[in-house]
């Protein structure tokens, strides 16, 4: 009986039943020589602490962006907070160097520190054309936002309460958004709206990568009373 209920326990936390899995997706980094798959971004040693994100094995862009505005918007915009910067080092498209750990890092291409092995293989082609499949004769598309997000969907703002805008819906929780730990929901991060909020970075079960279908605008119609 224990073992059948083991079987059981897995099959419930399998990614097909729980909400998809990064492997095979265009954020799955690795190779044959370097299957690490969750490294290129996470790290269990010498994590990026300058960051507020779980175990983070990168750099954060240092860009200054330009923003999205409208008159008809009742919460300010500002420069994107970390829960958003940690996509942007990667989809702002421009590649910049930091230092961390007293070591420069490129916020593209660097891992801020392999764990207790070489870095991964960050340049044989089944790993480049994840990103550069231009060069490589894919007809991929490429998601690059470049620095201006004046025409993009307004992140890093504060989801706006039933007082501020009535064509808005009152989340589930005011700080977490709807769903509650479920994948498949949009997310707020200490209240605010953030490229993670319709977007799930480890799951492409709704292309592209985001949390729920948008079919009949079903993401949209989340947030937006419409």
């Amino acid at each position: 009986m224990k073992w059948l209920m083991a079987i059981v326990y897995m099959l419930l936390l399998s990614p097909a039943l729980y909400g998809g899995s990064v492997i095979g997706t265009r954020h799955d980094l690795s190779t044959a020589g370097t299957p690490q798959v969750c490294e290129f971004c996470h790290t269990p040693h010498g994590a990026n602490t300058n960051l507020q994100a779980p175990l983070w094995n990168r750099a954060e862009t240092t860009q200054v962006f330009t923003l999205y505005g409208s008159p008809t918007m009742n919460v300010a915009v500002g420069q994107p907070r970390v829960a958003s910067r940690l996509c942007l080092s990667c989809h702002d498209g421009v590649n910049a160097s930091t230092v961390v750990h007293g070591n420069s890092v490129s916020t593209k291409h660097d891992l801020v520190k392999p764990p207790g092995h070489p870095a991964p293989d960050m340049t044989s082609e089944p790993n480049c054309e994840r990103c550069h499949s231009d060069m490589y004769g894919g007809k991929k598309r490429t998601l690059v936002l470049g620095t201006d997000l004046s025409n993009d969907h307004p992140i890093s703002i504060d989801y706006p309460t039933a007082a501020q805008d009535s064509a808005f819906k009152a989340p589930t929780d005011a700080q977490k958004g709807w769903g509650g730990t479920s994948p498949n929901e949009v997310k707020l991060y200490a209240g605010a709206v953030e490229c993670g909020s319709c977007h799930n970075v480890h799951s492409n079960d709704f292309a592209p990568f985001l949390r729920k279908s948008n079919a009949a605008s079903a993401l949209c119609t989340t947030c937006h009373a419409k």
